[in-house]
């Protein structure tokens, strides 16, 4: 099955990564749910501990931007997080050429 790789990059306000990690946390439970979904990992920045990089792993590119970004449980995955980001998520999506 060939998949593709939504890396997304986000930043927390100032004192609110924290609210940002743990609002993640409960997030992840929503979008595991989204049709296309295939598995996730998101970290938080180590030197840069506002700094968070979510790696989720879809079907196809549709699957993410029509059907989830399209769909109903968009606004309830937000809801979990976005009071906390500062600034506009920077999302792109990657071909697996190499590797398992």
């Amino acid at each position: 099955m060939s998949m593709i790789v939504e890396v997304a990059v986000l930043r927390a306000k100032e004192g609110a990564a924290d609210g940002m990690r743990d609002g993640l946390r409960a997030a992840r439970t929503v979008i595991s749910r989204a049709e296309g979904y295939l598995g996730s990992i998101f970290l938080q920045g180590i030197e840069d501990p506002r700094q968070f990089v979510l790696r989720i792993e879809w079907e196809s590119v549709q699957a993410h931007t029509e059907g989830f970004r399209g769909g109903p449980l968009f606004s309830e995955w937000r809801a979990h997080w976005a009071e906390h980001m500062d600034g506009t998520p920077n999302v792109m999506h990657y071909q697996v050429f190499a590797g398992p």
